[in-house]
């Protein structure tokens, strides 16, 4: 077999893996939804003018903070769940003649494909719940991929350092949860220290193009140093550990 038709044949396994999973498709329609809707009823309950320092409405920044939320705590978490469950299989992979690089091409296609997939959906329940008036759904369908893929990645890093569910999943979701207090911009946080928050760019990208409907371009490229930090990081752990190292 070809190194491209063992690529494509990892990508088409790994993919169709995930999406056979009746419980990762009620994750994909339900939490993302769920999210944005709980924390745009949470802030929506104090008043406009009180100790958060929003650039809208309390509601919409509180939907825009959930749709984030969900988008890179869910990516993260499946991301984690799948170097888990991959980790053996991909071992004997190796063993049986695969390259590491073609399973890492493969599961990094797995965390893009499911990113996207939360992202539309996270946007589609976005634009639903502002009654359709987002200016700029590319840009927050962009945004939100790249807040995906950020925990995605993070999520493939924890699960090849710590491959253990419980204590994984548990790791991401506070990250996540603390990443998001700094990232939300609700409460007065200087700068200098949020912009250390993986989440804090897309969450500035999201709410640009909502409220204004252009694309904060300077959050772009530390949103990407994001992805592309987390994408080394994940890989050469991943790779190690598919050449033998590690427990």
């Amino acid at each position: 077999m070809t190194t491209n038709r063992r690529v494509f044949a990892g990508i088409r396994t790994s993919t169709l893996s995930f999406f056979r999973e009746p419980f990762n498709i009620a994750l994909l329609l339900i939490l993302p939804a769920l999210s944005i809707q709980i924390y745009g009823v949470s802030l929506g309950q104090f008043p406009e003018i009180g100790m958060f320092d929003a650039a809208g409405s309390l509601t919409a920044t509180g939907r825009i903070t959930g749709a984030v939320f969900a988008t890179g705590a869910l990516a993260g978490v499946l991301g984690l769940f799948q170097m888990i469950s991959a980790r053996n299989a991909d071992r004997r992979l190796v063993i049986s003649g695969f390259r590491p690089s073609e399973l890492v091409v493969s599961r990094f296609t797995t965390v893009l494909v499911v990113s996207l997939a939360i992202s539309a959906i996270s946007t589609a329940t976005l634009a639903w719940l502002l009654s359709g008036s987002l200016d700029a759904p590319l840009i927050v369908f962009g945004s939100l991929t790249l807040a995906g893929l950020t925990y995605g990645l993070l999520g493939m890093l924890v699960g090849t350092i710590l491959p253990r569910e419980l204590e994984g999943s548990l790791l991401l979701v506070i990250l996540a949860d603390m990443d998001n207090v700094f990232a939300s911009g609700l409460f007065d946080i200087d700068e200098e220290i949020t912009q250390f928050a993986p989440l804090s760019h897309p969450h500035e990208l999201v709410s640009q193009a909502v409220f204004s409907g252009s694309l904060a371009t300077d959050h772009l490229l530390p949103a990407a140093a994001f992805v592309v930090a987390f994408g080394v990081l994940s890989v050469g752990a991943y790779s190690y550990t598919l050449s033998g190292g590690g427990s």
